[in-house]
């Protein structure tokens, strides 16, 4: 039996567990004030405008207003080293295609608040740690898959992530250019793609052959043109020697 597919879950959840949490329609049980919660990104080009603004647009649908907090990506560190940012947008690339290479950024040891790890999140859980620990060093074996189930698990129970924005990209190449796959999991994989020599060679030849036949297009036109002039500065000579 294979595991069960991605489930986009409806809205209702959401402000379901909103007003569980003590915010009926993203508002204060208590005071009536709408909550307010605050992103902080690092300024970047043109198009966060947009992105920013569809974030705004998604909260909205809670109730919730969010505001951006933009400034350049030094200050961004400085804040998130600190631990004075409520909600962040933050990547990581691969270092080698491992679940592991994933769940020790939720390992407590590698907290980014007192310790500077990679764990910006500053997510602590015991029952984390513990099969962590345990599964980091084994073989791949059945055993430690079952140690990744339940860890992915308890990540998707303890949400220190939002799993909710997934980015896709796409990427044209030449035929002869194979083995390659667009991913922003990780950058370093040059070295599994491959190059078809002679295939590359046989497209430069099609692409590269000379087209002649503008030219003689362009010839035939010059003398369409050139033609009735020459031939009217005959007839005045001749006539002149007349």
């Amino acid at each position: 039996m294979g595991r069960p597919e991605a489930r986009r879950k409806s809205i209702d959840d959401a402000k379901r567990l909103l007003a569980e949490a003590g915010y009926p329609e993203g508002r204060d049980a208590a005071t009536g004030q709408p909550l307010v919660l605050y992103l902080d990104a690092s300024s970047g080009g043109a198009d966060d405008k947009s992105l920013f603004n569809w974030y705004r647009k998604q909260y909205a649908k809670l109730g919730i207003q969010l505001v951006i907090r933009t400034t350049d990506y030094n200050r961004f560190q400085q804040k998130i080293r600190d631990g004075n940012a409520q909600i962040f947008v933050w990547g990581w690339h691969a270092d080698y295609p491992d679940p592991e290479n994933f769940f020790f950024l939720l390992h407590g040891a590698n907290i980014k608040v007192g310790k500077g790890g990679e764990n910006a999140s500053n997510y602590q859980s015991p029952e984390f740690d513990r099969l962590y620990e345990k599964m980091r060093n084994m073989d791949d074996t059945p055993q430690r898959q079952a140690l990744i189930d339940q860890l992915q698990e308890i990540a998707r129970r303890d949400a220190p992530w939002v799993f909710a924005f997934h980015p896709q990209d796409f990427a044209l190449h030449h035929g002869w250019y194979s083995n390659l796959k667009p991913t922003t999991m990780a950058y370093n994989n040059l070295k599994f793609r491959k190059l078809d020599p002679a295939k590359r060679q046989a497209a430069r030849t099609a692409w590269n052959e000379p087209l002649v036949w503008p030219l003689w297009l362009g010839l035939a036109a010059l003398i369409a043109v050139v033609a009735p002039a020459w031939l009217a500065y005959r007839r005045r000579m001749a006539e002149r020697v007349l």
